[in-house]
């Protein structure tokens, strides 16, 4: 199994009100179902869970734009 463009977004709090994503792309390790790493973590914070996963959002919608580009 490939984990080539698999991905998870995960919002994270931390700091207190700071709220960030984490893009996570799966990879495959001996012994485990399935694994993720981190492939780009947001560094502005966000005042709500719900613009950090729209930010995450539109990073995913970036990555996949320029998939299509030499």
């Amino acid at each position: 199994m490939s984990g080539r463009g698999r991905l998870a977004l995960s919002v994270n709090e931390l700091e207190t009100g700071e709220y960030h994503y984490v893009l996570l792309e799966a990879v495959t390790e001996p012994g485990e179902l399935l694994c993720y790493r981190p492939k780009e973590i947001d560094e502005k914070a966000h005042a709500t869970s719900l613009q950090a996963w729209f930010a995450g959002v539109g990073a995913v919608r970036r990555l996949e734009a320029n998939r299509g580009q030499p």
